[in-house]
C-alpha cells in the first residue's frame, strides 16, 4: 500500500481486538465478519479520520489490507452499523488496556505525565451574527442545543489514549476527574496529572 504504516496498524488493531473480543457473538452469528476484524476496521477508520464511505472504498481497493484484517470481503453498511451499536465501555476499556500493554514502556518505566481534557463549547465563543439574524426573523428565543462532550486522558510520553468518557454537554466535568485518573492508572503509572481550569476544585486537590 502507498499509505505507510496502515498495514502494521491494521495488524496491531486486529491483534488487540482478538485479545478482547470473542471470535463470534453467538453460534448464530454470520461467520464472514466476526467481531475482531470489525473492531479493527473501526480503529483503522479513526486512525485515518476518514468516513465510512472512504473506509469501504479503501477496503475494496486494497486486497492486502483486507488480508491483514482477515476480511474475505468488504463488510456492508448494515453489518458495520449493527456492530457499532453493540460497542460499549465494557469492550472499549479492555481494548485500550491491551493497546497500552502492546506499546510497552518508555524511560525505564518512569511515571508518565497524563493530560486530561474535554471537548466543550463556550456560548460566548459562537458568532452572534446568525443568532441575531434568526431572532430577528422568528422573534423567539433560540432553543438550547446539546452536543456530545468527550473526556479523554492521554499518556504524554507515548501519546496514547488511556481512558475516554462521553456525555451530553454542556456539563462541568470536574467531578469526573477522579474516575478518569483512576481508569488511566490501571493502564500506566502516573507521575503528574495535567488538566485545565475546568477541573479545578478543592476535592480534586485532596
Amino acid at each position: 500500500m502507498a499509505a505507510v504504516g496502515l498495514l502494521p496498524f491494521a495488524r496491531t488493531a486486529l491483534e488487540v481486538a482478538t485479545a478482547v473480543l470473542p471470535p463470534y457473538r453467538s453460534r448464530f452469528s454470520k461467520h464472514p465478519f466476526p467481531p475482531p476484524p470489525l473492531l479493527a476496521v473501526r480503529c483503522r477508520r479513526r486512525y485515518e479520520d476518514g468516513t465510512f464511505r472512504e473506509t469501504a472504498v479503501r477496503l475494496r481497493e486494497h486486497r492486502e489490507l483486507r488480508r491483514g484484517l482477515q476480511l474475505p470481503s468488504v463488510p456492508d453498511d448494515t453489518t458495520r452499523y449493527r456492530f457499532r451499536k453493540r460497542l460499549d465501555e465494557q469492550t472499549i476499556d479492555p481494548a485500550l488496556g491491551a493497546a497500552a500493554r502492546r506499546l510497552g514502556t518508555v524511560g525505564g518505566r518512569r511515571p508518565a505525565p497524563v493530560a486530561v481534557d474535554a471537548t466543550g463549547l463556550a456560548q460566548g465563543a459562537v458568532s452572534t451574527f446568525l443568532v441575531r439574524r434568526m431572532y430577528h426573523h422568528t422573534r423567539q428565543p433560540l432553543p438550547w442545543r446539546h452536543w456530545l462532550q468527550w473526556l479523554v486522558t492521554v499518556d504524554g510520553d507515548r501519546q496514547l489514549l488511556l481512558s475516554p468518557m462521553a456525555g451530553c454537554g454542556p456539563w462541568n466535568d470536574c467531578g469526573n476527574l477522579p474516575g478518569l485518573v483512576e481508569a488511566a492508572s490501571r493502564q500506566t503509572r502516573i507521575g503528574v496529572v495535567l488538566a485545565d481550569a475546568e477541573f479545578e476544585s478543592e476535592r480534586n486537590h485532596t
